[in-house]
Formats: C-alpha cells, sequence, structure tokens
C-alpha cells in the first residue's frame, strides 16, 4: 500500500501531521506547555503511526504502543485522548496527500481504537502504580506528603471504613460527580452507582471486608449531580486488621466516560458508511452469518447495484457533487425497500440490498424493479438533473449453497453480465454459465504451465483424393494428406478439443509458444512416416494450422525453417491453414511472413473458406496453395433423397474459381458417401471427414501407411477391410 507514497510525499507528511497533532494536544489540555518541545516529542511518535497503518497485516498493538507514549509523554488528561483520536480521524491521510478510500478508512478507524486502547491501558498501570504510592504514603509517610498525593490526584480517591461508609474523598472524585463533600461522607460508595450496577457493587464490596480478594477491579457507571452518567474504572484494596476483617477500603476512580464515547463513535464508524450513513460491508457480514447460523434451510437473496454513468458525473461534475449524488440515490433506495430488506452501501457507487426468507428468485426481482423505478427521476443537485440508473446482478439461493464471499462473487459476476448486456438492467445468476466461465478461467491459468509441461498431444485427419469414381459411383482414394489437431490432455477435465482452450490460448499470448510446439509435433511425426515409403512416395503431406498472432511473430519463418531443417521434412510436405476472416485481415507484416513461407516452398491454405467475406481480386494475390471449403457447403450436398441443386452450383463455382487461379480444394466434414460421389462430380480435388475417418493418433496413421501397396515391410500381416465409417462422435469435427 504505501508504494503509492515516495519517500519525500512521507516525510512532509509526517511532519506536518506532527505539528496538527502537537496543536491539538496543547490546546486541549496543556496551554502553557511548549509547542516545539512536543512536536518534537510526537514527531516520532507520528512515524510510528504511519508505519502502523501501512503495515501488512495492520500493527494494531504498534499503534497501541504510540497510545501508550502518548499517556507517557503526560498528556495523561482525557482532553488529550480525544484531541488524538480526533486529529488522527480528520487530519492523518490528508497531511499525507491520501486519498480516504475504504480500506485506507477503515484503517485509521483500526489505528483510532488501538491508540485509545493504548492509552487507557497505561493509564490503568499508572494508576495502580499511583493506588501502591498512596497505599505506602498512608503506612508510612508524613501526613503532609500524604494530603499532596491525596489532594492533587488526577483521580478520584476515595477511603471508607470497615463498614464500608466514605469518611474520606479527594476532590478530583467530587469534581467527577459533581457533589461537595458533606453529600459524600458517611454513604457507602454503592449509593454513588448507576441502579443497575449497585446492587453487584455493594455485593463485592461487602464480600472484600469479610474474606474477599486484597483487591478488586470491575467497571461500572456512577450517577453524578443532574442525572449525568459517569463511566468509571474501579480499582478498590482493602486493609485487614490482626484477624482478617478489612479495616479499611481504598478505591481508585478513574472516569473513562470520553474513552467510551470514542469506542461508541469508532464502533459507529466500523459499521456504518460515513457519506451515506448507510450500513456498511461490516452489517452486511454481520447480518448474513446471523441468517445462516439460525436456519440452513432458509433462502436468501441478494441484488447487488452498480449505478451507470456514475463516473461521469464525478470526471466531469466533481467529487463534491457525486458524493451528492450518492447521498440522494441512498435515500431513494431506502425508500424503495420493503420491511425486512437491508440495504448496504458496499463502496464507491456499489450498493447491496439483503433479502432475507425469500421463496424464489421472483422476490429478488420485484426488488430489483422497485430500484429502477426509484431511480427513474434524474437526481436534481445544484440545480441540475442528472440521470443515474443503475445495472444489477441478482442472486436467489439457500442459505446452506455457500457463505457470503459466494454470494457476493456470483452477484458481482452476474451484475458485470448486466453492465455487458447493455446497462439499466439485471441479470440472474445462472450456475451452469458460471461454472463454464469457472472452468475458462481455470484453463486460462493452467494454460503456461501445460505448454511448459507439455500436456499437449497431437492427433491426425486424414485428408483423401477424390480423383476415383466409377459407374457404381465413387470408389475411394487415396490418403494425399493429414491435418493435425491438437489435443490437451487436462489433467483434471481429461482430453479436451481445441474449441475449449484455443481462444484462450490467443487471448492469452500462449498460442505462440504452443503452435510452435504443434508445428515441431508434426513436422516429426511427418518425417517418420515419409521413411516409411520408398523414397518418399506416398508419404502425405501434413497440415497444421496457423492463427493470425502467429503470423505477427516476426521470427516465423526463422522458426519454420529451423523446424524444417531439425525434423528433415522437406517445405513441400508442410501445409500451413489460416481462416478466410484471418487471411483477409492480414497486415503487411504477416502477409510478408506467408510470402516468405511460400517462397521457402511451404503450401499455404485457406480454411473454412466460404465463411467469411472474401475480395476474390484480393485472393489471386496471396501466396496460397489450397482451399478448404468449409463444412456447411457439404451439409448442402445432403442425401440420396435430399438434393440440393443450387447448393451443388456454389461448390461447383467455387472450385471453377480456385482452379482457374492454380489452386487445389479440398471440402471438409464429408460424412456420407453420397456427399463424396457429388464431390467428385464438380471435380473437387479431395476431402476430409468421418466418412473416411475420425482424427487418429499417430500410430493408426502409421499402420494404414504399412497396409498401403509397397510399403508394407516383410513379414507383416495385414488386417482384413479397408477404411472403417465410425458413427459421428460428440467431439468437433476437427
Amino acid at each position: 500500500m504505501e508504494k503509492f507514497l515516495s519517500p519525500a510525499a512521507r516525510r512532509r507528511g509526517v511532519a506536518c501531521f506532527a505539528q496538527v497533532w502537537a496543536g491539538a494536544i496543547v490546546g486541549a489540555s496543556y496551554p502553557a506547555t511548549d509547542l516545539v518541545d512536543v512536536e518534537e516529542r510526537l514527531l516520532g511518535l507520528t512515524e510510528r503511526l504511519v508505519d502502523a497503518l501501512f503495515s501488512e497485516p495492520f500493527a494494531e498493538e504498534s499503534a497501541a504502543a504510540v497510545g501508550a507514549a502518548v499517556a507517557e509523554h503526560t498528556f495523561a488528561a482525557a482532553d488529550a485522548l480525544a484531541a488524538t483520536i480526533r486529529v488522527c480521524g480528520a487530519r492523518l491521510l490528508a497531511e499525507l496527500r491520501l486519498d480516504a478510500d475504504d480500506e485506507l478508512t477503515g484503517r485509521v478507524a483500526a489505528l483510532q481504537g488501538a491508540l485509545a486502547q493504548g492509552y487507557t491501558r497505561a493509564l490503568r498501570e499508572r494508576i495502580l502504580a499511583g493506588q501502591d504510592s498512596i497505599h505506602r504514603a498512608a503506612h508510612q509517610a508524613t501526613d503532609a506528603r500524604f494530603q499532596m498525593i491525596f489532594g492533587g490526584a488526577a483521580i478520584g480517591i476515595v477511603f471508607a471504613d470497615a463498614s464500608g461508609r466514605i469518611f474520606d474523598a479527594n476532590d478530583a472524585f467530587l469534581r467527577m460527580l459533581g457533589l461537595a463533600p458533606h453529600r459524600v461522607h458517611g454513604r457507602a460508595l454503592h449509593e454513588f452507582a448507576h441502579p443497575e450496577d449497585a446492587a453487584g457493587l455493594r455485593d463485592a464490596h461487602n464480600a472484600q471486608r469479610v474474606a474477599g480478594p486484597m483487591h478488586l477491579r470491575t467497571e461500572l457507571r456512577l450517577a453524578g449531580r443532574g442525572g449525568v452518567t459517569v463511566r468509571a474504572e474501579l480499582t478498590t484494596s482493602c486493609l485487614r486488621r490482626a484477624d482478617g476483617h478489612g479495616e479499611v477500603q481504598l478505591s481508585m476512580i478513574l472516569d473513562v466516560t470520553e474513552r467510551h464515547r470514542l469506542q461508541g463513535q469508532l464502533h459507529r464508524q466500523a459499521r456504518q458508511d460515513p457519506l451515506t450513513g448507510l450500513p456498511n460491508r461490516t452489517v452486511l457480514v454481520e447480518r448474513v452469518t446471523e441468517l445462516m447460523a439460525a436456519e440452513p434451510d432458509r433462502r436468501l437473496g441478494l441484488c447487488f447495484i452498480d449505478l451507470d454513468g456514475f463516473k461521469a458525473v464525478n470526471d466531469s461534475l466533481g467529487h463534491d457533487v457525486g458524493d451528492r449524488v450518492l447521498i440522494a440515490v441512498a435515500g431513494r433506495l431506502t425508500g424503495a425497500l420493503d420491511a425486512g430488506q437491508l440495504l448496504v452501501r458496499m463502496g464507491g457507487d456499489e450498493f447491496v440490498i439483503l433479502l432475507a426468507d425469500t421463496t424464489g428468485i421472483d422476490d429478488v426481482t420485484a426488488t430489483a424493479r422497485a430500484v429502477l423505478a426509484a431511480l427513474a427521476e434524474p437526481v436534481r443537485v445544484g440545480g441540475q438533473a442528472l440521470s443515474i440508473g443503475a445495472s444489477m446482478g441478482l442472486v436467489e439461493r439457500p442459505v446452506a449453497d455457500g457463505d457470503l464471499a459466494d454470494l457476493l462473487r456470483a452477484a458481482d459476476i452476474t451484475l458485470y453480465q448486466a453492465k455487458d448486456a447493455g446497462r439499466g438492467r439485471w441479470a440472474v445468476f445462472d450456475a451452469e454459465r458460471n461454472a463454464r466461465q469457472v472452468t475458462r478461467h481455470t484453463l486460462s491459468t493452467m494454460l503456461p504451465g501445460a505448454v511448459e509441461q507439455d500436456q499437449f498431444t497431437v492427433v491426425y485427419q486424414p485428408i483423401v483424393t477424390l480423383g476415383g469414381r466409377s459407374g457404381a459411383g465413387w470408389s475411394g482414394g487415396a490418403m494425399a494428406g493429414v491435418e493435425a489437431l491438437v489435443r490437451w490432455r487436462h489433467p483434471r477435465f481429461g482430453v479436451l478439443t481445441p474449441e475449449a482452450f484455443i481462444g484462450l490460448a490467443e487471448e492469452t499470448g500462449q498460442i505462440v509458444p504452443l503452435g510452435r510446439r504443434v508445428l515441431e509435433l508434426a513436422c516429426r511425426q511427418a518425417a517418420e512416416w515419409r521413411e516409411l515409403c520408398p523414397d518418399g512416395a506416398g508419404a502425405p503431406y501434413v497440415s497444421v494450422n496457423l492463427t493470425a498472432r502467429q503470423t505477427r511473430e516476426a521470427d516465423l519463418v526463422d522458426q519454420v525453417a529451423r523446424i524444417l531443417d531439425e525434423t528433415g521434412l522437406p517445405a513441400r510436405m508442410l501445409q500451413l491453414e489460416l481462416t478466410e476472416s484471418e487471411m483477409m485481415s492480414t497486415a503487411d507484416e504477416p502477409m510478408r511472413a506467408l510470402d516468405g513461407l511460400a517462397a521457402m516452398g511451404v503450401r499455404i491454405a485457406i480454411d473454412d473458406f466460404g465463411t467469411g467475406y472474401s475480395n476474390l481480386a484480393y485472393l489471386r494475390r496471396l501466396p496460397v496453395h489450397t482451399l478448404k471449403l468449409a463444412g456447411p457447403f457439404v451439409d448442402d450436398f445432403g442425401s440420396a433423397r435430399w438434393y440440393d441443386p443450387d447448393g451443388e452450383k456454389i461448390v461447383r463455382m467455387l472450385v471453377e474459381l480456385a482452379h482457374s487461379l492454380r489452386l487445389t480444394v479440398t471440402a471438409e466434414g464429408v460424412e456420407t458417401a453420397d456427399q463424396a460421389e457429388r464431390l467428385c462430380q464438380v471435380d473437387c480435388d479431395s476431402a476430409q471427414g468421418y466418412l473416411f475417418a475420425r482424427p487418429l493418433p499417430p500410430g493408426e496413421i502409421t499402420r494404414r501407411l504399412r497396409a498401403a501397396p509397397g510399403v508394407v515391410p516383410p513379414g507383416v500381416e495385414l488386417p482384413e477391410g479397408g477404411y472403417s465409417v465410425p458413427p459421428p462422435p460428440v467431439l468437433s469435427r476437427k
């Protein structure tokens, strides 16, 4: 946190606050004290306060030690403590030039509490020390010395006899209650206690005089003149006779009314938003915890509200106007609440409405409608009418389904879905959608490690020639190439297809190392297959997908050249595929990379051709060798019972266009023999799809190559049958 505060700014802030603090202390308690001397003492304490403010975690004991030091430096009056608490809350962040955000405000409140605790703890120790001094004076010192200590003490001192009746009380005690001596002498101390505390004090003092403890400490309320209540810390010691019974009781009374007032103020600050007066997050946590602990079967709802356009108000009209808008909004939302609903300001322009004992999401949507209605009219601030809308995330569920953090997280996610949908509306939490987003986030965070740990593998889908035709129809073709398709062997989710992670890889930049790894694996495997074929004849080329992000890598051409050189694969046996939209949107630098790859001898293919917005004039200038027709064109071919002549005309036109540009055509997604036959009729060059094979592991491609005529090694027995056509799988076509 302190990284936002430079060393120079810290030094200036510490010096300025010490000066302000010294002025407050001197003005409150010591008008005759030298201000410079006090400021010098407080400079070091300010340093310690700032250290405590920025400590991780918050150093409560450090702040308490500063409070004790203030008491030690003779600032022992309640006014000094009050001045310290006030100046910390009002000036500490201001002198450090820090904006009072929610975290810093909470830390300052905690700092104030710790200061008060340390101060009173030190003061209590001084009282006990003073009490021992008085005991010694009463037994050993002269009357003059005793009277000096007794009369000059800043705390109340009362002596009571063996029956508990007061026979002497000092001026501090009399001033505390606003009473004259004759109204005190002869009465018991418990008679001056608050009615609710009197009986307990009477019984404790009676027990102490008989055989109770030597020292008795308690906190109670005293009833002062005019009905004033004084909060006091009471310490009573008993001087005993030889028979053990009490002879004299010495009570020392410290007025802690101001401390209680400050503690109450700090307690309210810790639970209340200082701007709007609404409950804050602390109250929300307490209420939800209470609801969850009471009845696990009950339900609750949450409406997470974020104001639309509020940042523009702050930026254009200033934070003062923004604060007034927030106050007005808080008032309107309060008026829209039903009985039992809790409105909380979370910070900034975010509010939460908690609904207890809901019966379903309709209860929460009704509240959301009331919120939108309450904010429908413009907010008037300083003669200006400001339109302030709201977006909301709604959650409703049993309390047993999670804690407050889960509830807020669900509402927050849903809130931003509402904002993405256009603002001024609400969205209801969808558990299934959230699970998908969580999975997506999990995959995104695990991608870098997966690339480093080589969790990716490659499968290959055959690309088959369509040249063979007989009188009975299409008669099959040879495997001309294979398309390399990556799979993620995820340790938690199993084998994932590209749809699950390629988009994430592009967003995170991991597509570059991942694409490089896939290219290495595919080229190495293709080189091994080439070794199976005599003189390389009949070996399939390998086609690898490339993204636009990869084409923008400055060393792409060098990477491909290095991989081809390391694996020994000829450039002509590598084909790189880009989708039509990526190919058509490439800028000058990526296009130079494609030109360099084509000049090297690498084949370039346009994948999913026909699904984008092709500029045919631009197409003839691209370094392209192959067009891959998108699956929907093949789907339009239908079956023997359903024939679409228009679809066939489009495919025929695309094939003729490609051939006129000296390009080959590969059809994707071929699943039936009828589709293969019609593709033959329009002179399509090759195809891939489930009719021929699903994506296969490298070993299965190796088996098929060995089964081809002239490739079978001696002694290897061939399996019966040719290509099998499996039923369509659940996964994608790639």
